[in-house]
Parts: structure tokens; C-alpha cells; sequence
């Protein structure tokens, strides 16, 4: 399975790509420090359990889809579900996906339960954290304090 996107969307599942991630983030700190209001980031890491790598071995089939595929497509659909249509969701990595919330820490942390609760998986199992912006931060800034934050939900794994 490859990661692509054409610089708009993940080609996969239809997130933003990285690229254009990054410039949305860029515009919304700016606008959110211009305007005094809120800005959170939250990142969902999923994690294959053991079980995953068992049946993704007779998964050779190409004409297939992969059982990780199918995970990242259901997370990215329940993803896109749960947020609002002013917040932008990307994938920013093969199973990493990245809010941007104009709303504060507070909804954020809703929202990561809620995702995580919501989340049903034996194959995968997915962390969170969030962060809310600083004014004056930049986008480098801001993704290195959330890199730096400890991912602080998690799912059952059954």
C-alpha cells in the first residue's frame, strides 16, 4: 500500500493531504491571532495490534483490499463524521491523522473521546492528543508541541 496524494487530498481516503494541511494551518493561526479566537490541533495515531499482523499475512490478494486500508478508510469515514464542516481533517502519515479545530482545548477533548469511543477495532487500536495554539506561535511551532505532547486516549483493544 502506498501513500499519495495529488497536494489537495489523500488519495486514499479523501483528507487533506499534507501539503495543503500545512497551508490551512499557516492561514487559520494567523486568522485565530488576528481575530483572538481559538485554535486546537488534534492527532490520532492508530497502532496494528499483534492480530493485525496475522491476518494481513494472506492478504496478498491485489485485487483486495488490504485489512489496513479497510482500517484507515473506516477511520478516516468516522473521522469525517465527527467533525464540523469549518474544522479540516488530514492524513498526515500512513496512519496519522490531524484536526484543525477552531474551537478550544475543551471541545477537542470531546471530540478525541468521543472518536475514541466510538472507534471499534481487534486489528487496531488509536491514540490521541491535542493541543491548542499559542497566539504568536507559528506552524512549525505548534506541530512540534504536539509531536512533543504525549498521546493521551486510547481505544479498548478487545
Amino acid at each position: 500500500m502506498t501513500f499519495s496524494h495529488d497536494g489537495l487530498r489523500d488519495s486514499l481516503t479523501h483528507l487533506a493531504a499534507p501539503p495543503y494541511f500545512y497551508e490551512n494551518l499557516r492561514r487559520d493561526l494567523a486568522t485565530a491571532q488576528r481575530n483572538r479566537s481559538k485554535l486546537t490541533l488534534i492527532r490520532f495515531q492508530m497502532f496494528p495490534t499483534p492480530e493485525s499482523a496475522d491476518e494481513a499475512e494472506g492478504d496478498e490478494n491485489p485485487h483486495t483490499r488490504s485489512l489496513y486500508e479497510v482500517a484507515i478508510l473506516s477511520f478516516a469515514e468516522l473521522l469525517k463524521s465527527s467533525i464540523r464542516a469549518e474544522d479540516l481533517c488530514a492524513r498526515l502519515g500512513r496512519f496519522e491523522f490531524t484536526i484543525i479545530l477552531r474551537a478550544d482545548h475543551e471541545v477537542a477533548q470531546s471530540l478525541s473521546t468521543r472518536v475514541l469511543k466510538q472507534w471499534q477495532s481487534e486489528l487496531f487500536i488509536c491514540k490521541s492528543s491535542y493541543i491548542p495554539a499559542k497566539f504568536g506561535e507559528s506552524s512549525l511551532e505548534i506541530l512540534n508541541r504536539l509531536d512533543n505532547q504525549e498521546l493521551q486516549g486510547i481505544t479498548k483493544s478487545n
